[in-house]
């Protein structure tokens, strides 16, 4: 996957532009977010019961409907989930056991795990997608494991910017409440799509 052609402190001036331009009296989505947050972080841990729950309010952010949750081995998949709340971060083959548990989507996936641990996941979806690749997502490439571990590498890249602190003290300004630097870039990724 390439994500992007320009230099990391170009992608952070556009974000920094792309966040200047944010009113979020029109972002819906900003209401229930810290919700979604604090349901995972209350939590000491993660049982089949949260899950449910969790994936459920994660298709609300969602184009379809959660068709399928697909558990035949309910403890491997909570196991994965229990680390990425204690700050592990998964490989693809774990990921790719998340993915055909929920709906057999990636963007879902990655929503939910976002909720569980906004520090370290980012949400993944086609116009983050189209923002970082400049092309339209086929769904092969979007639903790519290898894709999504991409993609959280190069936010840990941009972090390292040194224009970055500009862009994410904004992005909060922005947004009324206190966000992880993950969801201010993926917003800003969102939003520039």
């Amino acid at each position: 996957m390439k994500i992007t052609e320009k230099t990391n402190q170009e992608i952070i001036e556009q974000l920094t532009k792309i966040a200047n331009n944010f009113d979020s009296t029109k972002e819906n989505y900003l209401l229930s977010y810290p919700h979604f947050l604090n349901y995972f972080e209350n939590l000491e841990t993660i049982n089949l019961e949260n899950l449910i729950i969790g994936i459920s309010f994660t298709y609300s952010w969602m184009p379809t409907i959660l068709k399928s949750i697909k558990l035949e081995n309910p403890e491997k998949t909570l196991s994965i989930l229990k680390d990425v709340k204690n700050g592990k971060k998964i490989n693809e083959e774990q990921l790719a056991t998340l993915k055909s548990a929920f709906n057999n989507s990636l963007v879902g996936t990655s929503k939910l795990l976002h909720f569980i641990n906004p520090k370290q996941y980012a949400i993944w979806d086609s116009r983050v997608f189209r923002f970082l690749n400049n092309e339209e997502p086929h769904k092969y490439k979007l639903e790519r494991p290898k894709s999504y571990i991409e993609y959280l590498d190069f936010i840990e890249k941009l972090k390292s910017e040194k224009a970055f602190n500009t862009f994410y003290e904004l992005m909060k300004q922005k947004v009324g409440y206190e966000i992880t630097e993950y969801r201010a870039l993926e917003l800003a990724f969102f939003k520039g799509a």
